[in-house]
């Protein structure tokens, strides 16, 4: 094996890696950009439910009287959604029978259901489930997790392999064994390397260590003992924040839970029997990590950000594909006779 460099190693540590991940790959980067997306895409496919005649935001009994008045057999009531701006009001109902969720999409500052549909359907929800298992549960998160690892790894050793590039003269002619397709692999991946790496080592820290299995949820109580506007003032006693979601009590915790933005505490908690509001900073979990979770899925980051990261996405895909197609053509080596 002798004449075999540093970097001959980590090239091939780079084409068997891609080669072993090229395709999953590529289904996690064109599901993140659809994700990414997402926010434009359900504005151009469903735009009834943007229609909203303000901004203004009213009471939440406004909203959960207008969504009791639409509830189907065994539906109830598992969360609001205040989102400001241009968003509507959205109303999260679980059916008990198969855990199927529907969303009612309400006109802020009348009530008015502007349309409805199912939480995980369509294109975006699809691509929701691949991105987090594909269609797999447990077995597609740990492949999605290991497809994440062997992507890290693949874009640190193609890095590596490009940085220790001879570098060939100005007057040097391309190569004859590098092909227009491993020219265009080894730009794009160059170019995108950064935030591919940072959007997949943040997509890691989200996924479920082994044996952390996520708990269903359990569903909503049939009705709630308080009136849902002496709930949010309950809460509101303790932070001045902006009211983003609320979520009801369920069958297993008897406690209203209100997440609040730009005051402290961010989570609040109001038992449904007494209305005795109590912070719940645990329940927010760590910081970091929902920073992290924050720079992944784009929650709460400015506009600039979904265009990025779907851009990202293609060409992380294209990358992928590219250097699929170019060891589909590499040349053929002949082993010399003895």
């Amino acid at each position: 094996m002798a004449g075999i460099t540093l970097r001959d190693t980590g090239l091939r540590v780079h084409r068997w890696l891609g080669l072993a991940i090229g395709l999953i790959a590529i289904v996690l980067a064109i599901s993140g950009a659809i994700l990414a997306a997402s926010p434009m895409l359900e504005r151009i496919a469903n735009p009834a439910r943007f229609r909203i005649s303000g901004e203004q935001r009213q009471a939440a009994s406004l909203y959960s009287d207008a969504a009791h008045r639409r509830l189907r057999p065994g539906e109830r009531i598992a969360a609001l959604s205040l989102e400001q701006g241009s968003s509507p009001v959205i109303v999260t109902l679980d059916r008990s029978s198969d855990r199927a969720q529907r969303l009612l999409f309400l006109d802020p500052p009348t009530g008015q259901v502007l349309a409805s549909g199912w939480k995980h359907g369509g294109v975006i929800g699809a691509a929701r489930r691949v991105h987090d298992g594909l269609f797999l549960s447990g077995l597609g998160r740990w492949i999605v997790g290991l497809g994440g690892i062997g992507l890290v790894l693949t874009s640190l050793t193609g890095l590596w392999a490009q940085a220790t590039r001879e570098r060939p003269k100005a007057s040097a002619k391309r190569p004859r064994h590098e092909s227009r397709w491993t020219i265009m692999h080894r730009r794009v991946g160059l170019w995108s390397v950064i935030p591919v790496l940072a959007l997949t080592a943040t997509g890691l820290a989200v996924v479920p260590a082994p044996g952390m299995t996520s708990t269903p949820a359990a569903p909503p109580v049939t009705r709630a003992a308080l009136p849902v506007d002496r709930v949010v003032a309950s809460a509101h006693g303790w932070t001045h924040g902006t009211l983003r979601t609320i979520d009801w009590p369920t069958e297993r915790s008897p406690d209203w839970t209100l997440h609040f933005e730009g005051g402290k505490p961010s989570v609040v908690k109001v038992a449904d029997d007494s209305a005795k509001a109590l912070a719940a900073p645990a329940y927010a979990g760590p910081v970091m990590l929902s920073w992290v979770r924050r720079w992944h899925g784009g929650q709460g980051m400015p506009w600039i950000w979904w265009p990025l990261a779907a851009l990202t996405g293609l060409l992380a895909a294209w990358v992928g594909a590219t250097g699929l197609i170019a060891w589909g053509r590499r040349p053929k080596v002949r082993r010399a006779r003895r």
